[in-house]
């Protein structure tokens, strides 16, 4: 399950049925536990409307970024990926068709050999920061008419110059995916009709949770500790 405000760390939760989906049979609760990040990512993914071939720049290799770079070689783009913290880049790396780096210099060298010197065809920022600089190395970076989704929590204010030009597409990605907000959605339960909107954010977290029991996503690895219930209050101060 996921939702603020009803997918809260206890023991017992009551949460609407939009946001609650079943557990494949063949992976842990420990690993269908991370739903609500994954689901995230992926919906960021969707938005950046990916396609077979594309080179794709993910800035922030965290776990949404990680996951969505992740989804990204599944879909066979060619991912680039940057991250200042060395851990978060040496754990991308192991992620088959990615190349991660530290510094800009470095990723921006090997989006332009695999991109022929166009830019990227779309770019997923999965930041943390108050800069703008983000947002706007993505449009730098971004190929004409590419397309730049902004997941994470940064800066915003835009540069025209930036992207005015080159006609970009700039996207949002509001959490978990269409649904989100909707009071009528989530709290009463009223589904959209498949034929309209194929991922809700219900369908992603199944989606999610399909691609772990297949192996095509593995959370594993992005488990750095664990704690016992009773020791919540250690957990969130680490």
């Amino acid at each position: 399950c996921a939702g603020a405000g009803y997918a809260m760390h206890a023991q017992y939760v009551t949460v609407p049925e939009n946001l609650v989906t079943l557990k494949p049979r063949n992976i842990s609760f420990k690993q269908a536990a991370t739903v609500a990040v994954g689901s995230i990512a992926l919906n960021a993914v969707r938005r950046s409307k990916s396609e077979q071939g594309d080179v794709i720049l993910v800035i922030g290799l965290g776990l949404l970024g990680n996951l969505a770079c992740q989804f990204l070689s599944n879909s066979g783009c060619r991912v680039v990926g940057v991250d200042p913290d060395a851990s978060k880049v040496n754990l991308a790396n192991k992620i088959r068709n990615m190349e991660a780096f530290c510094h800009q210099n470095d990723a921006e060298k090997v989006l332009n050999y695999y991109s022929k010197g166009h830019g990227a065809d779309g770019v997923i920022v999965a930041a943390a920061s108050k800069s703008d600089e983000i947002v706007s190395l993505a449009f730098n970076l971004c190929r004409k008419k590419g397309r730049v989704v902004v997941v994470g929590d940064v800066g915003l204010s835009l540069k025209r110059a930036d992207f005015y030009k080159k006609e970009i597409d700039f996207f949002i990605a509001t959490s978990y995916g269409p649904g989100r907000y909707d009071t009528s959605y989530e709290v009463d339960g009223n589904d959209y009709p498949i034929g309209y909107v194929r991922w809700t954010e219900q369908r992603n977290f199944e989606a999610f949770l399909d691609m772990l029991a297949m192996g095509a996503v593995d959370v594993k690895p992005l488990i750095s500790a664990q704690f016992n219930f009773t020791n919540a209050a250690a957990a969130y101060e680490k």
